[in-house]
């Protein structure tokens, strides 16, 4: 649990803080008391009305000059409402105390560790009086920019506003609704006299753009030839080329013999005119016919491989019981 208290300065405590203070020292509160009476206490009370366990303090953060925040862990046995809580300085002196008639602080259940975290108000003592001698346990502060600690969802009220600016998270539905409310609404309306850099008179006076005041503008006018040939893919320059074709210089051998040998049972696919080798870009080849001598069973092996050569692309194919040459199916797309 996390609450700020504005509790009394006892005045044992106020002495020794002035004590400190005098000597160039700071009061050091070092435990956290708990009891379970309810009450209004003065700044004459040296201890709680009925206290029922008192717990080293956790850690501590200075928030303000005059805002203190303290943590602590109530991690006892004895089940109990908290309605008084004295802060105790180093050498035992109840430094403040807080408590109320009718108002619980907490619940301290059995064998359930009770965190407490108070933002302690001293707005009646001198700034940095006083300070935290921790154990540097558990630390609930709130979170800054330059510390981390606690944070609590903003309301989407608080987001709207946007004028919190610590220990306060958005929802993403939140964040949204901030936007919405400072930079994108959708019906508004904006004064002439709101407007920066309106002209004077209206409609406007005339004006006019000399040549150097314009970037960017060609060297020489009218610019040098040019035109944009390599963005653009002209019908002229494009080409797609098909065929079926018949090899030459037929030889036929068992096996896979003649299946490397580029010099037999080729087709040879020439670029069409006007263009060359290097305005292939795509080329794709298949077997169209193949004779055979026999019986077509397990013994026979066809093959079809094409190359790209320095003025044309060869294909050969065969098989193994070759009878007559062979056709193949082509098809070629060229570029310049």
């Amino acid at each position: 649990m996390s609450v700020s208290l504005t509790p009394v300065i006892t005045t044992a405590g106020l002495q020794a803080v002035l004590s400190a203070t005098n000597d160039g020292l700071q009061a050091k509160i070092s435990h956290v008391a708990l009891g379970d009476i309810g009450w209004s206490p003065t700044n004459s009370a040296t201890r709680l009305k009925a206290e029922k366990n008192r717990v080293a303090v956790s850690n501590g953060t200075r928030i303000q000059p005059t805002q203190i925040h303290v943590t602590a862990v109530e991690n006892g046995s004895t089940e109990y409402w908290v309605r008084e809580v004295g802060f105790i300085l180093d050498d035992g002196t109840l430094f403040a105390i807080w408590s109320h008639p009718t108002q619980a602080l907490a619940w301290k259940a059995a064998g359930v560790d009770l965190l407490l975290a108070f933002d302690m108000l001293l707005s009646a003592l001198p700034a940095d009086s006083v300070t935290i001698d921790g154990t540097g346990g558990v630390n609930l502060a709130p979170a800054t920019q330059d510390q981390e600690g606690l944070v609590r969802l903003a309301t989407s009220q608080e987001a709207i506003a946007g004028a919190l600016n610590s220990a306060v998270a958005m929802s993403p539905a939140d964040s949204r609704a901030h936007g919405d409310a400072r930079y994108s609404q959708l019906s508004h309306r904006h004064l002439w006299t709101e407007i920066d850099g309106k002209p004077l008179s209206y409609p406007a006076s005339s004006h006019r753009h000399y040549w150097s005041q314009i970037d960017g503008k060609p060297s020489t006018y009218p610019p040098s030839s040019h035109n944009h040939d390599t963005l653009y893919i002209r019908k002229s320059n494009f080409r797609v080329t098909s065929g079926f074709v018949k090899t030459n210089n037929r030889y036929s051998s068992a096996g896979w013999a003649g299946f490397n040998d580029w010099t037999r049972n080729y087709a040879d696919i020439s670029p069409p005119y006007g263009y060359t080798m290097s305005h292939l870009q795509g080329f794709i080849a298949s077997i169209g016919i193949v004779y055979l001598s026999g019986d077509v069973n397990g013994d026979d092996n066809l093959y079809l491989r094409w190359r790209r050569e320095s003025s044309k692309v060869r294909v050969i194919c065969n098989n193994s019981e070759n009878r007559a040459n062979s056709y193949i199916n082509y098809l070629a797309i060229w570029r310049k």
